[in-house]
């Protein structure tokens, strides 16, 4: 079976058997004052998710962007599964308003708004490589191939002029991050590494695997040509890291822990200073929570999570960040 996402790994080691997981629950004690609101509906539609996996020892989990808000912040997009297709459905950041399907394709991997709002950049599957493509925001069907040959290219991201793309590419089983410039078509390499988001004309923040097969978050300036270290943690892996709106925190998905009675640990929230301080956990429900997003005022989170359902189903949520 070929490959499909981009799979970030990290290393957990399982020692018995797993554990029954309760995600009926919305919220545990540890998440005391936070508010969490649902904003999809299981019984609805499948949400795509990171498709958290244990392999041999290690835990798996997609790293691409499954959710992107509007840069006006009323509407939100994600990628769904329905009919045996993955396409991106877009609906009100209220959580009674109806989804429209803005993709009509086979199978979506990601999701990302142009800065103002009136684009979707996204890579799709097309074995068996990925490429890049943009669409209309709000209307039509016409889809525009920026990417192609033999390479896989994943995790699309706008520079904040909205002038490039930025990208990770898949080439020979190792990652680099690229840009795309929509004036001049040109393809520019910056460095190794995965999940770029720009953060101002100089710097991008990134994941990288390092040798133990752990992801960490990486600062790179690429007109300095300096690179520093933000998060890394043995044992712990975090990913696709987002800043936000004011510059101070780092927003990121990472592995927790195995404790008590849990054998394998499970996916949370994290944030972290720009500066590699003050590293904190956000969420510690038993169902995996991921794919974190900032609201355009900093104020609030959305995110894929397995809480409040029975079977641990996927939807979007959104809390209140007070840090």
């Amino acid at each position: 079976m070929k490959k499909i996402y981009f799979i970030t790994i990290l290393a957990i080691l399982l020692s018995g058997c797993a554990v029954k997981i309760d995600t009926m629950s919305v919220y545990v004690p540890e998440e005391g004052g936070i508010n969490f609101t649902k904003i999809t509906d299981e019984n609805k539609e499948t949400i795509s998710n990171p498709n958290v996996q244990f392999l041999s020892g290690m835990m798996a989990w997609w790293g691409n962007p499954l959710i992107s808000l509007s840069p006006d912040g009323q509407n939100i997009a994600y990628v769904s599964f329905k009919n045996g297709a993955r396409n991106i459905m877009v609906k009100a950041t209220t959580n009674t308003s109806m989804s429209t399907q803005r993709t009509f394709r086979k199978f979506v991997n990601d999701v990302c708004y142009s800065p103002d709002g009136k684009s979707i950049c996204f890579s799709e599957d097309n074995n068996p490589y990925s490429y890049l493509y943009t669409t209309n925001a709000k209307q039509g069907t016409i889809i525009q191939q920026i990417s192609g040959n033999s390479v896989s290219d994943y995790a699309p991201y706008y520079s904040k002029d909205g002038e490039k793309i930025f990208f990770a590419r898949q080439y020979q089983g190792s990652y680099s991050i690229w840009s795309y410039e929509k004036e001049t078509n040109l393809f520019t390499n910056y460095c190794y590494g995965t999940t770029p988001h720009p953060i101002n004309d100089e710097e991008f923040i990134c994941t990288r695997i390092n040798q133990k097969g752990l992801s960490d978050i990486w600062l790179i300036n690429y007109v300095k040509g300096t690179e520093s270290i933000i998060l890394s943690i043995e044992g712990q892996s975090f990913s696709t890291p987002s800043l936000s709106p004011d510059g101070k925190w780092i927003l990121c998905t990472g592995n927790t822990k195995p404790h008590g009675k849990d054998t394998r640990g499970n996916l949370d929230l994290y944030v972290i200073r720009n500066d590699g301080s003050q590293l904190t956990q956000l969420t510690y429900h038993q169902g995996h929570d991921a794919s974190p997003i900032w609201s355009k005022d900093g104020k609030y989170i959305y995110f894929l999570s397995q809480r409040g359902t029975e079977q641990g189903e996927w939807n979007i949520w959104k809390m209140n960040f007070q840090l």
